[in-house]
């Protein structure tokens, strides 16, 4: 059914695009939620040391580092008004994830205001998850993660990517593994809940004995979670592309081997005790983390939970809307400090609000049949040849992906868009491809 990977990841929807109706969504937030509303707070940081060439991300490296501190006030200014809005005082906050950019590298008295901005402005659960993205170097300062600890992060992440030493130094990754493994061991130490790290696979010549020196020391290191991203070269610059060209770079993988590696990295992790818990998360845990959870909807077919954005090209997604803050951070914190909006996109609404729920079903692996209204909108045919070509199997509860139909996750998501949903992502494709190396954030 399906012979070529799409290459393209989803992770919000509906998909951001120009639109004219921006002042009807800011309306939205003069509406209270509904109490069966679950909500998401995602705070935005897009500042790092340096810029990794593979990034995709809204990412800046500042000079100045004066800058940090005027980006803080207007941070917690945007906290502070969204929490007051109708929205923002009707909402309680169960899970609040810091992403990046690299939010540890802000100072531990930085990050202490915005963390008591979000405590003071906004209703949290007694169990509110919290997570916190960073990079190795910075992390692993004992002075910020005792501050984390603190702030009741339970969960932190950082890119590790590859134990490769070429490979770092050809992406530009800062962090050297001694500083991988100075913040794992103190965060060990300090005891937080749960230790997550980025890798990726498909990278530049890569084999399977590559990947699998890879698995052996994750293994050996015994991360509780993993998020095993397939690397997408459409944000590596012409300069990288033309020395893969030059044979400077190795060649990207081809196809069957990035399949090869793919079925790899899931075999070896299941056989060491990772479950395989969303497409591309692996833990030790038997469910994906409340972050991604609420980020994709609300669970395996739900649609309604909602994620209020802070920071400067942070994603939300209000009242059936999905929108995204200015992604160029000046112009984002001159809107805050001139008292005007920070929203810079959004999307239509979905034809049927319930779309979101089955298009986020790969992400989950799996669909509930409580939530029929999201599986109606999945087209009959194409249920049924996903079932025929063994890429779903069907139980009494729920429809579940196969181990083959894992291989085509994003494939199986581009077939669920709505049609208007489907434009805006094809022409998202050929701009992506007419610029390479353009950062977008991701999908």
């Amino acid at each position: 059914m399906y012979d070529t990977y799409f290459p393209v990841t989803y992770y919000f929807y509906p998909l951001l695009e120009e639109n004219k109706e921006l002042q009807e969504f800011l309306n939205s937030f003069n509406v209270p939620v509904t109490d069966s509303v679950e909500t998401l707070l995602y705070v935005h940081i897009p500042y790092c040391q340096d810029l990794c060439r593979f990034c995709p991300f809204h990412v800046r490296v500042a000079k100045d580092f004066s800058v940090y501190e005027r980006y803080t006030k207007a941070l917690c200014t945007d906290i502070e008004r969204t929490a007051q809005s109708q929205r923002g005082t009707s909402s309680t906050i169960k899970a609040i994830y810091f992403g990046g950019g690299s939010p540890s590298i802000f100072s531990p008295d930085q990050l202490k205001r915005i963390f008591e901005t979000i405590n003071k402005s906004f209703s949290l659960t007694s169990d509110v998850e919290i997570s916190f993205e960073g990079e190795p170097k910075s992390l692993s300062d004992p002075a910020r993660l005792e501050l984390l600890r603190e702030m009741g992060v339970q969960r932190i992440s950082f890119g590790l990517q590859t134990y490769d030493e070429k490979l770092r130094e050809s992406f530009n990754i800062a962090a050297t593994l001694k500083d991988v493994e100075a913040v794992t061991s103190r965060a060990r130490d300090i005891g937080f809940e749960e230790i997550n790290v980025d890798m990726m696979y498909n990278l530049p010549g890569q084999q399977l004995g590559d990947l699998e020196k890879d698995i052996q020391r994750l293994v050996a290191d015994g991360y509780d979670s993993i998020d095993y991203y397939n690397l997408h070269y459409y944000a590596f610059p012409p300069k990288f592309k033309q020395e893969m060209a030059e044979g400077k770079v190795p060649p990207k993988p081809s196809e069957p081997i990035m399949l090869a590696l793919f079925e790899q990295l899931r075999s070896q992790l299941g056989a060491t005790g990772y479950t395989n818990v969303a497409d591309q998360v692996y833990s030790k845990k038997k469910d994906v983390c409340e972050y991604f959870r609420l980020l994709w909807g609300g669970g395996a077919g739900a649609h309604s939970a909602e994620t209020l954005a802070v920071g400067s090209s942070a994603r939300g997604y209000v009242n059936g809307v999905a929108y995204m803050n200015y992604g160029n951070v000046n112009r984002y914190m001159d809107a805050i400090e001139g008292d005007q909006s920070v929203v810079e996109k959004i999307s239509s609404r979905l034809h049927k609000p319930e779309n979101r729920g089955a298009v986020m079903f790969p992400k989950f692996l799996h669909i509930e049949k409580k939530y029929q209204d999201a599986i109606e909108t999945i087209p009959k045919k194409l249920m049924s040849d996903w079932v025929s070509q063994g890429i779903i199997y069907e139980t009494e509860t729920e429809f579940r992906i196969s181990e083959k139909g894992k291989v085509w996750t994003n494939n199986m998501t581009t077939d669920l868009l709505e049609s208007r949903q489907r434009d805006v992502g094809d022409r998202s494709v050929v701009a992506l491809a007419k610029k390479p190396g353009k950062r977008t954030g991701s999908f």
